[in-house]
């Protein structure tokens, strides 16, 4: 054999072998499908909360894109789709050209490009935001039985679920609840009306003034009766209600929390991070960022009631201290030995209310009733509530109470791409300040005093 018959029969089996280690290496991918999302906010990969609704589909979804073909938007659609079914087998997605097929179209009621029609065991829910958080919601939509309803407490200057004030309405909170396929309507418990049967969950959201004894005892029915109670306490919470949970072994004194260290950067003492989150509660558990709470009750579980079994599963930083008064402006930011309690303190209890211990209860086959309480109602309003945390914190303990079994974890967002949150503590801060003012400079005040030091010691 010549030297170049050789040559070209080297270059062949080299081609041949690069082109079997890429063909090779393209199976392997695609039969196991590894990715790596290098995108800061994670555009390509699915959040907990959505693969594990997919992975506990029971009943096959199936998906209609409606899409026109010069659409921006196609490839980023599909590839969401694409990444859903892979994650369940119960899940299929077909992709439709309005303008080649109007009448499929018609026949589905779309008449806007970019809709998603999902269908499952006869259900069916149309969304034109397709992105992860509202085809996730109409998942839940057409999976779910029923739609279950959470009731807020009004009539005594609560958050209303109706205002869109940034510091004291709830509105998003409605929406938050929406998304999630639950139902949020006010109840007024004022004259004869009495919870209504179909409540999954009665929200008492920051009480300013006081219930009356009537209204107490119409929760406290409730309760016995095995339903789900969130309550979110402030410094300032009226007495009767703090009366009402001492019932249950929870006690509430009058305080506010301070933490210098974890509050937010160049913000004041009273909104600050919480820690710690407890692993042995679903609510919090599964929570992917530290929620963020400003203006904190102390709350804490110290009941001898059998009956009643409670956990502390929200604690605040061993920097923090509780200072017992309820004036802000006048709680100050340094520590006082003889009158405040150092940290960690609990602001968040859960109790399971066993009414099985009733002998009329037990007749009754009542489940044990399920209680948080929180001590903020400020971190759900429409300014905290896309904050870090806070919003998985408040739909995971509404989903806990309400007895659901829908998968708990960290929500998809529905922020603008590339706009991202970037929480700076009072002690990070502190850190980037002294090493951006101090260490920086003083490291090239070094180096350069070395350097013409030797070359005049060498000069």
């Amino acid at each position: 054999m010549t030297h170049a018959a050789r040559h070209w029969l080297l270059q062949i089996a080299a081609t041949l072998g690069v082109a079997g280690t890429l063909f090779t290496a393209e199976a392997i991918l695609a039969r196991h499908d590894w990715r790596i999302d290098l995108t800061p906010e994670k555009r390509f990969t699915l959040s907990d909360h959505s693969r594990q609704v997919l992975a506990g589909l029971k009943h096959p979804v199936e998906i209609t894109a409606f899409l026109r073909s010069d659409d921006a938007r196609n490839s980023e659609i599909e590839d969401l789709l694409a990444r859903m079914q892979r994650v369940s087998a119960q899940l299929r997605y077909t992709v439709v050209d309005v303008n080649r097929n109007p009448a499929v179209a018609r026949r589905y009621g779309v008449d806007s490009y970019g809709s998603l029609v999902v269908d499952s065991n006869g259900r069916r829910a149309v969304t034109s935001d397709a992105r992860e958080a509202p085809i996730v919601t109409a998942i839940l939509q057409v999976t779910r039985p029923t739609r279950a309803v959470i009731y807020f407490l009004t009539g005594h200057g609560e958050h209303d679920l109706t205002n869109t004030d940034r510091e004291t309405g709830y509105s998003a909170v409605r929406s938050a609840l929406q998304q999630a396929s639950y139902d949020a309507q006010p109840l007024n418990l004022l004259g004869e009306n009495e919870v209504p049967a179909d409540a999954g969950v009665v929200v008492i959201a920051g009480p300013r003034r006081d219930l009356l004894p009537a209204e107490v005892e119409k929760l406290a029915g409730y309760v016995a009766g095995g339903g789900g109670l969130l309550v979110l306490l402030d410094p300032d919470t009226p007495p009767m209600l703090c009366a009402f949970l001492r019932r249950f072994g929870v006690q509430t004194e009058a305080s506010v929390i301070v933490d210098p260290d974890n509050r937010l950067f160049a913000g004041d003492s009273f909104t600050m991070t919480v820690p710690g989150l407890s692993d042995k509660h679903p609510a919090s558990a599964t929570l992917n960022a530290l929620p963020l709470f400003s203006g904190t009750r102390a709350v804490s579980f110290a009941g001898s009631d059998p009956g009643i079994r409670g956990i502390e599963f929200l604690h605040t930083a061993p920097s923090s201290w509780r200072t017992p008064t309820r004036d802000l402006a006048r709680a100050g930011t340094a520590f006082v030995a003889d009158r405040d309690q150092p940290g960690p303190i609990s602001v968040g209890v859960s109790l399971l209310v066993n009414a099985q211990a009733d002998s009329v209860a037990e007749a009754k086959g009542v489940p044990p009733a399920r209680v948080i309480i929180i001590g903020d109602s400020d971190f759900a309003n429409n300014f905290f509530i896309d904050y870090l945390g806070n919003k998985d914190l408040l739909l995971n303990s509404i989903e806990w109470l309400s007895g659901g079994h829908a998968p708990l974890g960290e929500r998809p967002t529905l922020r603008t791409p590339g706009v991202n949150q970037f929480f700076v503590s009072a002690r990070q801060g502190r850190l980037a300040l002294l090493i951006g003012t101090v260490l920086e400079p003083a490291a090239v005040l070094f180096v350069g005093t070395v350097i013409v030091l030797r070359r005049r010691w060498r000069g």
